[in-house]
């Protein structure tokens, strides 16, 4: 009878040897829409939002990116009309929108003076290539072999969706903060600090590395103060670049994309969305909303605080260091849908780092073998919505049931976590 590790030596080569030729195939598929499907390319959130605004920041004209002050909405302003101009397949009746601060126009106008096919396979291009950083960091971290690391980020498909969308979560956000997690375990947690500052780009990511940076206060100081001196050095070189008009119009937008994400008289795309408090808000009646944001928010707040002591009290608790990282890493990553209300499907892929960070954490056999039933629920779910949404266009498993599933796998490695720190 073979024993348990006999089964493993079998299993892995098949599995993966399979997810490489499904990533193969993933690859192949992108490419084929990059260079011969223009109408398909051209609705990419790369094209149509950052390749348009890495134009506008090359031209120099910055009063383009956003509404002007006065505006009440992001919609049918100069950034629409660039982006119909510049992208003659895009449907006439799209509102395109740019709701990032005017430093990620500056770094995306590298890509302005290539055609709009190749500026998208270069970014796909650059992504990939900074999955595998990421892969080669979380393999060194968790003692896992790169091929199985690589193998479960393939399968796992909020990496296929940012790839397909060409967002911008994995290079200025997952990345800076897998390698932020390796400089810690170098004991180099100023520079640590400094390379997480680059999420300031995705601000949605700058706050899970300013949790993290908080989190481990106790015994990693000099993070927190890397992370406030890159973010003062990237605030300063915008201030410094960028006409201050501008940036006044990028803070006004942030309320603007506030409004819109919750206008209910636009369509919402509820698929891709995977924020419980955005999802409880949009599903309140909408005579209520108002009063349901301000709930739903103390809520978020109320999670956010909670996870924050359970990180500070591992932190401090006489956990292994590395372990510490691991456990912090690991929920500040599954507490982000359960906070940030502009977070969407695609934005799950720091789960898979969180699985397999948690996969070897040194607790007790009960809590282990917790830990590790977390992660393979949390991946089948995930995969599994995506299959439900995106391949067989049902609604059968809905946006609200998913984000509930998910809080309570969030709550499970909550309790356990929190047992850990106790010990």
């Amino acid at each position: 009878m073979k024993s348990k590790k006999d089964w493993l030596e079998t299993f892995l080569p098949w599995f993966c040897a399979t997810s490489f030729l499904l990533g193969l195939s993933m690859l192949w598929w992108l490419i084929d829409v990059d260079l011969t499907k223009p109408a398909l390319a051209q609705r990419t959130d790369f094209l149509n939002a950052f390749y348009v605004a890495g134009v506008i920041a090359a031209r120099g004209s910055f009063h383009e990116l956003y509404p002007p002050l006065g505006a009440d909405s992001q919609v049918g302003f100069e950034f629409s009309r660039v982006a119909h101009s510049l992208l003659p397949y895009l449907p006439a009746s799209s509102q395109p929108c740019w709701q990032y601060p005017p430093i990620d126009a500056q770094f995306l106008s590298l890509f302005a003076g290539l055609p709009s096919s190749t500026a998208l396979l270069t970014w796909q291009f650059l992504s990939v290539s900074a999955i595998a950083a990421a892969v080669l960091f979380v393999s060194h971290i968790s003692k896992i072999h790169w091929t199985v690391v690589s193998s479960l980020f393939i399968i796992f498909l909020p990496f296929f969706q940012t790839l397909k969308f060409g967002q911008q979560g994995i290079v200025l956000g997952l990345l800076p903060l897998c390698a932020a997690l390796y400089l810690l375990c170098e004991r180099r947690p100023f520079t640590a600090g400094l390379v997480a500052s680059l999420t300031f780009l995705t601000l949605k990511f700058l706050i899970i590395a300013g949790v993290i940076s908080v989190a481990l206060l106790p015994t990693q100081r000099r993070m927190f103060l890397g992370l406030l001196v890159g973010c003062f050095i990237l605030a300063g070189f915008m201030l410094a670049t960028v006409p201050f008009l501008t940036c006044l119009q990028w803070l006004h937008n942030i309320h603007l994309s506030e409004k819109y994400f919750f206008e209910p008289h636009f369509y919402h795309n509820l698929s891709l969305y995977i924020s419980l408090p955005a999802l409880l808000i949009l599903h309140f009646p909408i005579e209520f909303r108002v009063f349901g944001k301000i709930f739903f928010y103390i809520l978020a707040t109320v999670i956010f605080a909670l996870t924050l002591f359970i990180e500070w009290r591992v932190a401090s608790s006489e956990f292994p260091f590395e372990q510490k990282l691991r456990t912090v890493f690991a929920l500040s990553f599954y507490m982000m849908p359960m906070i940030l209300p502009h977070l969407l499907y695609y934005d799950l892929a720091g789960i898979m780092v969180a699985n397999i960070l948690l996969w070897n954490v040194s607790a007790p056999l009960a809590i282990s073998q917790k830990l590790r039933a977390i992660a393979i629920t949390s991946t089948v779910v995930i995969d599994v919505y995506f299959i439900s949404f995106a391949i067989l266009n049902t609604t059968t498993f809905h946006p609200l049931m998913f984000a509930l599933i998910l809080s309570v796998i969030f709550c499970q490695l909550l309790f356990a976590i929190h047992k850990i720190a106790k010990k």
